[in-house]
């Protein structure tokens, strides 16, 4: 017979584990709380709210929770099948007439589970780039039109957030609510989740600072802005939260509060694109099963927080870690060590494990060359019809400066090698990145392609001098 969880003992190893944690990674800030049997046994707040200056952190501080949203947006579509109002199967193009991708089959077959699945046959983080640099979600939603697929439809895994702008519209169209609106009446009232709501309806000052290290020595950490992504994709990443208003978030997925279907739920806790082995994508969670116990899990990360919440069914057991530092796995770390503990396995050090694997090191990047060129050859507007039209000019410091995007955006272009410069955005010149590099601009005869690397990798946009 399995002895009892010993909550008092459980409460104090995570508890230490995660100071360790936190301070193995150099995070300034976090939040922390846990569910057992029904109640929320555990929430505490760990170091500041801003790096340097002595704001602690509590469980009632506020943080955008980035994709954790996307499970919320989800239960809002099964509300929505509770009620009659869609079913999972129905193809999105009956409810939204201008949905449109470039292969006219893909556009007609798209069901509504498509939306939240990541198995639409597009490349990971497939234009949610050009929200950063003043593109509404309209523009978006158009460029998608016009991308190419990197795999056939529904074969293969690939985490994108676009798709879930459409779920916004979905709602809209259904019931005449806004999203938030909608999943603020429907699901975060209900659920007493008095302090979570959209990070448009939010004084930012309300909101902790986030962190990130620096590109050169990865040591220093320094405080950042948010970026305007979570304000575009409102269903993919727009909700801010706490980790007390969360606790109740996972009562809700263990069971002890009901807002929809046993079936439903099932089905939403259930994988529907394989990712590898051990792991499928469900309803804006992700499922593993390499363990005695099924856990289901989902992060969420912009640049300056990394957060994931955690649960366990069979357990009737989860958590929920938020920090204020993106280059960090303490979160994934602090609730894998917490699974093993709940379920009484042979406890590991994920952790510096983590550390060890990915080490935070510094940024290779490409340099500029300090070369004089005549920058003038360059000039000119290119268009494509992703971004539009772009303009390429020598600026007031003689550098190469481009233009784009309905809030004209910049970015410098510093000369890196033959006819390829480095990208840089002016962060408030129209944009919401930068200043780090992005990517690379390279001149060919009449064409202009813009290129991410590292993180953008799969971003490329080839556009054509008028």
């Amino acid at each position: 017979m399995k002895v009892a969880i010993k909550e008092d003992a459980l409460i104090k190893d995570v508890d230490k584990y995660c100071e360790y944690s936190l301070e193995q990674w150099r995070v300034p800030g976090a939040s922390i709380a846990i569910v057992h049997k029904g109640e929320v046994i555990f929430q505490k707040g760990y170091g500041t709210q801003k790096c340097g200056e002595v704001i602690p952190l509590t469980a009632d501080t506020l943080f955008p929770i980035a994709s954790i949203t996307k499970s919320f947006a989800v239960l809002g579509l099964a509300l929505l099948v509770d009620q009659g109002k869609l079913k999972w199967d129905d193809k999105v193009i009956d409810y939204l007439p201008d949905f449109k991708l470039k292969d006219p089959w893909v556009t007609r077959e798209f069901q509504v589970i498509d939306l939240f699945c990541h198995r639409s046959g597009f490349y990971p983080g497939a234009l949610e780039q050009m929200a950063q640099w003043g593109y509404d979600r309209k523009d978006i939603q158009k460029g998608f039109s016009h991308i190419n697929p990197i795999t056939s439809f529904r074969s293969a895994y690939a985490y994108i957030n676009v798709p879930y702008l459409w779920i916004e519209d979905l709602i809209e169209v259904i019931t005449g609510q806004k999203w938030g609106d909608f999943i603020k009446e429907n699901i975060l009232s209900p659920l007493g989740m008095k302090s979570t709501d959209m990070i448009s309806k939010i004084n930012k000052s309300q909101l902790t600072t986030g962190h990130i290290l620096d590109e050169e020595s990865r040591t220093q950490v320094k405080p950042v802005s948010f970026s305007i992504f979570p304000e575009v994709f409102l269903a993919a990443g727009g909700l801010v939260s706490s980790v007390k208003d969360l606790s109740r978030w996972l009562l809700l997925q263990l069971g002890h509060l009901s807002l929809v279907s046993k079936e439903n739920m099932e089905f939403l806790h259930s994988s529907k694109t394989p990712v590898e082995p051990f792991l499928g994508y469900g309803g804006g969670l992700r499922i593993f099963d390499d363990k005695p116990y099924r856990v289901l899990s989902h992060g969420g990360l912009i640049a300056g927080i990394k957060h994931r919440f955690l649960f366990i069914p069979e357990s009737d057991a989860g958590i929920v870690v938020l920090t204020n530092l993106t280059h960090s796995e303490a979160s994934m770390g602090i609730s894998d060590y917490f699974a093993d503990r709940i379920m009484e396995l042979p406890l590991k050090d994920y952790s510096l494990e983590l550390l060890e694997k990915e080490p935070v090191v510094p940024m290779i990047r490409p340099k500029a060359s300090g070369l004089k060129i005549d920058r003038k050859l360059f000039e000119g507007i290119y268009h494509n019809d992703i971004l539009g039209s772009v303009k390429i000019a020598v600026g007031d410091d003689s550098d190469l400066e481009m233009i784009l995007g309905p809030k004209n955006a910049k970015a410098r272009l510093n000369h890196n090698s033959d006819q390829t410069f480095l990208i840089s955005f002016i962060r408030d010149a129209g944009a919401s990145a930068g200043e780090a590099h992005w990517g690379t601009a390279t001149f060919s005869k009449e064409c202009l392609t813009l290129k991410g690397y590292e993180d953008f990798e799969n971003e490329t946009f080839i556009l054509n001098r008028t």
